[in-house]
């Protein structure tokens, strides 16, 4: 989310255009027509236990980029990630999963600022210290990550552009991080399948959008996979049942909305025609997807009725942007899945403090842009003071999760009009970032054969 897209709604139409039309061309799943598959599909899987780490969102940034001069600040302005110390912030992540004991490690891509290539090999050379430990090490791309125009360096009021990375170029920095141990890749996109211990297989997504990137501009923040990689998609799950194999997904996109209208509101956050492709995922009886993207800790969970079954979105926030988190897995032979969410909390340069520092740099960063966004709604620079605090409370309340809805999401008293009639317009968005939907999001327990 960008001060350029609070509270706009932008493409809504467009996209409902698009889906409509992709919709008209969609051959049905395999699932859905072939009776071996379908009776294939009749026992579910049972899962091996195992132990593995999720971390998303890294955007590490390599400040010999720049770090001062008014370009950078410009930068900053329309930004909530701590890029300045995500070096520090990834090192005391890496030592402190270095130090867990577990079986493997998955990124759910945005491994990068903005796909530059010097900022792909100073945090492969990061994650690096993880394998050291003995773990085996699971990356995908995010939407910053490949073909990147946004990849620049800042010089005092100047930006400059560097160079980013090809798909090539990503599968080849990250060799040791998935793409050598694949036991299959699709060729249409960055998704591979492995099989990080025995008898569980792991589908690392693309759903990033990097062949339609512009040259120049800005990069694709939405998520959609064609139908040829939902193809590849569907093999592999059967593959995967005829092979008696568990199956978890990585994904960088959600498969499910995180709050109440999330795809009204941020469309992009979630892969396109992500109910269909959830329905299949469910089919196949997988239960578990780790997502990132919006940078909020958040789970989210729904059931399907025709086959009967729940699938978990399990969203990790950004590594370096409050609350700082990853989280640890643990699936034990009774076939439950605990999750915990784990923190950094303390970096060199800032070892006390640090987590109020990182609210508080959300907090701040999150009011500049409302305010930005409101006084493009005409709204008086009077109240501003009044709202823009509030929308910031609604959305740091997200990324912790597990939120408590207060009694009054948006407290419009004293201020003039038309502010009100403009916040009325928006309120939803403020009303849903604090609806917490089921399940917790935090601490959480699942029971894998549940609901099948």
């Amino acid at each position: 989310m960008s001060r350029n897209t609070l509270f706009t709604g932008i493409g809504i139409m467009a996209c409902m255009i698009c889906f409509a039309c992709s919709q008209a061309h969609q051959a049905p799943f395999t699932y859905e027509t072939d009776p071996v598959v379908k009776e294939l599909l009749a026992d579910q899987p049972t899962y091996p236990a195992a132990k593995f780490i999720i971390l998303s969102d890294l955007h590490y940034y390599d400040t010999s980029l720049g770090s001062s001069g008014q370009a950078f600040k410009d930068y900053l302005a329309d930004d909530r990630k701590l890029l300045v110390y995500s070096g520090e912030i990834l090192d005391t992540a890496v030592k402190a999963i270095s130090q867990e004991k577990a079986d493997f490690v998955i990124v759910c891509g945005d491994l990068t600022k903005d796909g530059e290539k010097v900022c792909h090999e100073g945090v492969a050379a990061k994650l690096a210290r993880i394998a050291q430990s003995g773990k085996k090490l699971y990356v995908i791309p995010g939407n910053h990550d490949v073909a990147c125009p946004d990849a620049m360096r800042y010089i005092g009021d100047k930006t400059e552009k560097v160079l980013s990375i090809s798909d090539t170029e990503f599968a080849k920095i990250y060799n040791e991080f998935g793409y050598s141990s694949a036991i299959e890749r699709d060729p249409n996109s960055l998704s591979y399948l492995a099989e990080p211990i025995d008898g569980l297989w792991l589908l690392a997504l693309d759903s990033c959008l990097w062949k339609q990137n512009p040259a120049k501009g800005h990069h694709i923040v939405d998520g959609e996979f064609s139908e040829e990689t939902l193809v590849w998609i569907e093999n592999m799950l059967i593959r995967a049942r005829k092979s008696n194999k568990a199956v978890i997904v990585m994904m960088h996109h959600g498969i499910l909305e995180h709050y109440p209208d999330n795809e009204k509101h941020y469309g992009e956050y979630v892969v396109n025609d992500f109910d269909r492709v959830g329905r299949m995922l469910n089919a196949y009886h997988v239960k578990l997807v780790f997502t990132g993207h919006f940078h909020a800790q958040d789970i989210t969970m729904k059931t399907f009725e025709n086959p009967k079954g729940t699938i978990y979105d399990i969203e990790t926030g950004s590594l370096v942007t409050y609350p700082c988190p990853y989280r640890i897995i643990n699936i034990k032979q009774d076939q439950s899945a605990s999750i915990k969410s784990r923190f950094v909390t303390s970096i060199p340069s800032l070892p006390t403090g640090f987590p109020e520092y990182a609210e508080n740099y959300v907090f701040e960063g999150t009011v500049g842009m409302a305010d930005d966004a409101l006084i493009g709604y005409k709204v008086p620079e009077v109240d501003l003071a009044k709202l823009s605090p509030q929308i910031a409370r609604a959305y740091i309340a997200h990324l912790k999760g597990d939120e408590i809805k207060p009694e009054k999401t948006l407290v419009t008293k004293g201020v003039k009009l038309w502010s009100k009639l403009i916040i009325a317009t928006q309120r939803s968005l403020i009303d849903d970032w604090w609806s917490d939907l089921a399940p917790a999001d935090n601490e959480l327990t699942i029971n894998l054969q549940a609901d099948d």
